[in-house]
């Protein structure tokens, strides 16, 4: 499976430090394509997360992953 073909997942996290699915992309570059256009209609801390390793996707480099939980 190829970065253009798998599923990734925007999220945002909520003020309570929860996070909340908002919608669900196929490949990296619709998925940074979707974090942008989210963080110009609604301000928030929004993330990509890939699940099938389980890891958040840093936009700016899709090699690096980061824990989405961590304080």
């Amino acid at each position: 499976m190829t970065e253009d073909t798998k599923s990734y997942e925007i999220f945002k996290k909520e003020l309570d430090n929860t996070t909340v699915l908002v919608e669900s992309v196929k490949g990296i570059d619709e998925a940074q394509k979707s974090l942008e256009r989210l963080k110009e209609e609604s301000a928030g801390e929004y993330f990509i997360f890939d699940s099938l390793s389980a890891k958040v996707i840093d936009p700016l480099q899709p090699s690096i992953a980061k824990d989405p939980f961590a304080l």
